[in-house]
């Protein structure tokens, strides 16, 4: 599994350079996107999101806001709005867990209010649609854990290139 993370973090970065040129907003995609490829490994492998690395994710996120001018607001309201939406999912038991919200909050530092709406809504149609093939080819089951960090990082990196 970790020869894939090198892989994938290299075709990520193409499709970044080649959607969005060389500019400053490249180097923020590229940050992120390495940081949720790490991320999403491993959720998959210990189904825990490391809270050091949702740490140096916000960190990052909000400086990059400031390197890019964006409005403070728009950081901080997209961080309340996604949180809010993942806390209230939190409250029905074994839905979601605490390092998911943790990692929303990191990615609302990076993508700002409309991107992060945009962000979530991905991650949830596509958790869904993976989630119903894997029960229906059996490979998991209604009660079986399924990482949602992958999609939120997947949901994330689709909103970054699409919603410039």
């Amino acid at each position: 599994m970790n020869v894939f993370i090198p892989i994938i973090c290299g075709l990520t970065f193409e499709v970044s350079a080649l959607q969005l040129g060389f500019i400053i907003i490249l180097a923020k995609a590229i940050v992120m996107t390495a940081i949720l490829i790490i991320i999403s490994f491993i959720d998959l492998r210990h189904r825990i999101i490391p809270d050091f690395m949702v740490a140096i994710a916000l960190i990052i996120g909000i400086i990059f806001s400031f390197i890019v001018r964006a409005p403070l607001i728009d950081a901080i309201l997209g961080m309340i709005c996604g949180i809010g939406i993942l806390f209230l999912l939190a409250l029905i038991p074994n839905a979601m867990g605490g390092g998911d919200i943790k990692l929303m909050f990191a990615i609302e530092a990076f993508l700002g209010l409309n991107r992060t709406l945009w962000a979530l809504l991905l991650a949830f149609i596509i958790s869904s649609i993976i989630s119903i093939a894997l029960i229906l080819l059996k490979i998991k089951g209604t009660k079986d854990y399924i990482a949602f960090g992958p999609f939120l990082s997947l949901g994330s990196f689709i909103s970054l290139l699409i919603f410039i």
